[in-house]
């Protein structure tokens, strides 16, 4: 997935399936249909893709709806649909890019089920035969665009396993688990998390792939003394099943004498719940590959463990609120949409509580994206297809966007962007994370 929704995520991404709604096309002065000019496949470097004419831009907008969820929580992260379109109209006063201006076919995600999205997808590519796509996406989801449609997309992040029998290209502008876990376990290091200390690392079945393909070798490579490994593997659901699960596996990491754990994915949040469920006396340093996850757990209304989480470091990709909402250029951005919107207030995360409207995440996404692409297809050049939409991407060695708290550097095997990392240290006096940038 791509930029996180603060921690809204936690909330809405347990029951996502990344589903659609109809779509629906606007543009600054009227509701538009584009005729595409060729296939999305076509790379000749004189032709223009699908979606593209000499004056246009079909470009495809997805977005989280969270209508259901609505329901039962109290859930708003903005008015998507008036962010993009705000974005997009004043990219087009401004000439477009590179002369044409941009044609948006926007999609509402319903969060809940899986069938929705593929629907989504089908819509997008087959029926409105946008150029590329950019927005929400699950991982799971992107396949149907650049495997199966050879569409382009921005705004997601994905491993070398899911972007297998990908054709066309993806950007995003949060560090892949390929490139972030390396990362973030070299900067744990220099943190000197490892030193002197016994290391167990535990995950779960759904983090089994990526504990066994990327942390531990890496932790090998790093000379980490890793004394014990374990997979919690309870069925789905059955929480009891789960915090005892937990509650063998650190009876077999004190018993090893592990003083860190290293708590991979879902583990980042399950691994201190089952300790304060368990009302467990073995409470080691731990070390949370997913900062949202530890975060989500931390911020639970029930209660946390304070010494489940004593001296917790973690990390992301992500920027912080006082990072990303207090730069320069994404307050330019959200202003524009504010003005769209007078009579809808953007709420500001960095002095938002727990009850605060989430109502940020919408401008926040459409000024990330937009941005993002408009930088890709300048670099692309006058012929706008796959082939330069890519090498468009990959030209972009050191580039700044709205909130990005560092330069990003794309090219050939970073299309993630291969930005810096946020280090977050719990502080047992404020109960609260210290963060940190790394480069």
């Amino acid at each position: 997935m791509r930029r996180a929704f603060g921690l809204l995520v936690v909330a809405f991404l347990v029951v996502a399936g990344c589903s659609t709604k109809s779509k629906t096309v606007s543009s600054s002065s009227s509701t538009t249909t584009s005729t595409s000019t060729s296939s999305s496949s076509s790379t000749a470097s004189g032709q223009n893709g699908q979606g593209v004419t000499a004056s246009t831009i079909q470009l495809g907008i997805t977005y989280p709806d969270l209508t259901q969820l609505q329901k039962t929580l109290n859930i708003n992260a903005g008015d998507y649909r008036v962010a993009f379109t705000t974005v997009i109209n004043e990219i087009n006063a401004q000439g477009g890019i590179n002369g044409r201006k941009i044609v948006p076919y926007i999609a509402p995600v319903n969060v809940i089920g899986t069938a929705p999205a593929a629907v989504a997808c089908t819509q997008l590519t087959e029926d409105d035969h946008v150029f590329a796509v950019v927005g929400y996406f699950m991982a799971a989801d992107a396949s149907c665009y650049l495997a199966t449609h050879d569409v382009p997309l921005v705004g997601v992040s994905l491993t070398a396993a899911q972007e297998q029998g990908d054709k066309a290209a993806w950007f995003g502008t949060l560090l892949s688990d390929d490139h972030l876990i390396p990362k973030q376990l070299q900067v744990f290091r220099q943190e000197g998390a490892f030193s002197g200390h016994k290391v167990a690392v535990v995950g779960t079945t759904a983090d089994q792939s990526v504990m066994d393909g990327v942390v531990l070798p890496q932790l090998k490579s790093l000379g980490v003394d890793v004394v014990q490994t374990a997979i919690e593997d309870s069925p789905p659901g059955d929480a009891a099943a789960l915090d005892q699960q937990f509650g063998l596996i650190a009876e077999k990491f004190q018993s090893a004498g592990a003083d860190v754990v290293v708590a991979v994915g879902n583990a980042s949040a399950n691994w201190p719940q089952a300790l304060q469920a368990n009302h467990s006396s073995y409470l080691p340093r731990m070390i949370a590959t997913t900062y949202l996850s530890l975060a989500g757990y931390t911020a639970n209304k029930g209660g946390y463990d304070p010494g489940a989480v004593k001296d917790a470091l973690t990390s992301t990709s992500e920027p912080p609120a006082t990072v990303y909402w207090n730069d320069p250029a994404m307050k330019r951005c959200v202003a524009q949409i504010q003005a769209a919107e007078p009579n809808t207030k953007i709420s500001d995360p960095i002095t938002a509580t727990a009850s605060t409207p989430q109502t940020w995440n919408a401008p926040q996404a459409a000024c990330v994206d937009m941005a993002l692409f408009v930088d890709i297809v300048k670099a692309a050049g006058p012929t706008l297809n796959n082939e330069t939409f890519l090498r468009g991407g990959e030209s972009l060695t050191n580039i700044t966007l709205p909130g990005s708290g560092g330069p990003l550097h794309y090219g050939p095997g970073h299309h993630d962007g291969d930005g810096p990392m946020f280090v977050y240290t719990w502080d047992d006096s404020t109960n609260s994370f210290n963060v940190a940038t790394t480069p």
